[in-house]
C-alpha cells in the first residue's frame, strides 16, 4: 500500500522553514539519503517515518476542517460504496486472502507484534511456526486472522453492533493470551504515549451501554463520519485490559462492510499519525481523523479494484 511520508516531506519543504539540507540535518540523515526518500528510491526506517510524521504535524499542523469540508469527505467515501460489498468479498477467496493479510499484519504490528508481512503470511496461510517468535505473537496473529476471516466470509458477526458482539470479538482475539478475554477491565488502563484520561473501570458498563444505544439510535445508513466517531469514543472508553485497538479496528471493518464501504486497513506505516489524529479527535475535533479514515479507505479500495 502507498506510503505517505513522501508527500509529508514535500509539504514540509514547501512550508518554508527548512532547506533540504536543513531538513536532512533535523532528521539526522545525509542530504543524499533524504533525496532518495523524496524520490522514492529508498524507504526510511519506521522510526524515521514516525519522525517525519511528527515534524510534519509540527510544521504543517492540522488545518480547521469546516462543516462543508466534512460533508465533502463523507461524499468522497460514499463514492466508494458498492452495493452488496460484503457479499462480493465473501464470494472472492483471493480478495479475502489479501485483505486478511493486510489487516492482520498492520493491526497486530501497530500493537507491537514483531512479525513482518512475509512472516505473518507464513503463519496465517501455511500454519508455520517461527522459532524466533513467541507463542503470544503467534496467537496474536492466528487469532486475529481467524476472527477477521469469519467477518469477511459473513458467517459470524453479521448481526447489529452490541456489547455482546464486542465482547465476543475480544474473547476470540485474546483466547490463550489473557485470562480475562471477553471481560471488561476492572483496573485502570492507559494508552502508551498518550496522556488522556480513560473511562474509570466502574463506569465502563454504563459508557459502553450508552455508546451502543447511541449507535443504534443514529441513522440507519451509517456514514464514514459515524464510523470514525464510534472508533474515537470506543478507544476513549478503552473497555478491556488489552486488545482495545485491535477490537476497535475490527469494529471499523465490520461497520464499513455493514454500510457497503471498503473495509478500511489502518496502516502500521501511519501508526504515529493514526494515534495523533485519534487523540486530536478525543480532545478537540474529529475532522482530521475522519480525513485520515477516508484516506485509508481510498487506499483499501485500490485492493478491491484489482479483483473487479
Amino acid at each position: 500500500m502507498v506510503e505517505n511520508y513522501i508527500s509529508q516531506l514535500e509539504r514540509i519543504l514547501s512550508a518554508g522553514p527548512f532547506t533540504q539540507a536543513q531538513l536532512a540535518k533535523r532528521l539526522g540523515v545525509t542530504p543524499a539519503a533524504l533525496s532518495r526518500w523524496i524520490h522514492g528510491y529508498a524507504r526510511p526506517h519506521s522510526r524515521r517515518i514516525e519522525a517525519v510524521g511528527k515534524l510534519y504535524r509540527e510544521v504543517v499542523g492540522y488545518s480547521t476542517i469546516t462543516g462543508a469540508q466534512l460533508s465533502e469527505l463523507v461524499r468522497r467515501a460514499d463514492g466508494l460504496r458498492k452495493k452488496k460489498m460484503w457479499s462480493a468479498i465473501a464470494l472472492h477467496q483471493a480478495l479475502q486472502d489479501e485483505l486478511l493479510l493486510e489487516h492482520t499484519y498492520n493491526s497486530t504490528a501497530i500493537e507491537g507484534t514483531t512479525l513482518n508481512k512475509k512472516e505473518t503470511e507464513v503463519v496465517i496461510f501455511s500454519k508455520g511456526l517461527l522459532p524466533d517468535k513467541s507463542l503470544t505473537e503467534h496467537l496474536e496473529v492466528t487469532n486475529h486472522a481467524s476472527v477477521l476471516r469469519d467477518i469477511l466470509r459473513g458467517k459470524k458477526y453479521k448481526t447489529r453492533i452490541s456489547e455482546g458482539l464486542i465482547r465476543d470479538l475480544h474473547r476470540n482475539l485474546m483466547q490463550g493470551i489473557r485470562e480475562d478475554a471477553g471481560e471488561y477491565s476492572r483496573h485502570a488502563r492507559a494508552i502508551r504515549g498518550i496522556n488522556i484520561a480513560l473511562t474509570h473501570p466502574k463506569d465502563i458498563p454504563e459508557e459502553m451501554g450508552h455508546l451502543i444505544r447511541e449507535w443504534g439510535k443514529e441513522r440507519a445508513r451509517k456514514t464514514v463520519r459515524d464510523i470514525a466517531l464510534f472508533h474515537v469514543r470506543f478507544e476513549l472508553i478503552h473497555p478491556f485490559g488489552d486488545g482495545n485497538g485491535r477490537v476497535g479496528r475490527l469494529l471499523v471493518v465490520l461497520q464499513c462492510l455493514q454500510a457497503d464501504y471498503p473495509p478500511v486497513v489502518i496502516e502500521n506505516a501511519r501508526k504515529a499519525e493514526y494515534y495523533e489524529v485519534l487523540e486530536y479527535a478525543q480532545r478537540k475535533a474529529e475532522g482530521p481523523f475522519v480525513r485520515f479514515v477516508v484516506d485509508e479507505m481510498e487506499q483499501t479500495n485500490k485492493i478491491l479494484k484489482k479483483y473487479r
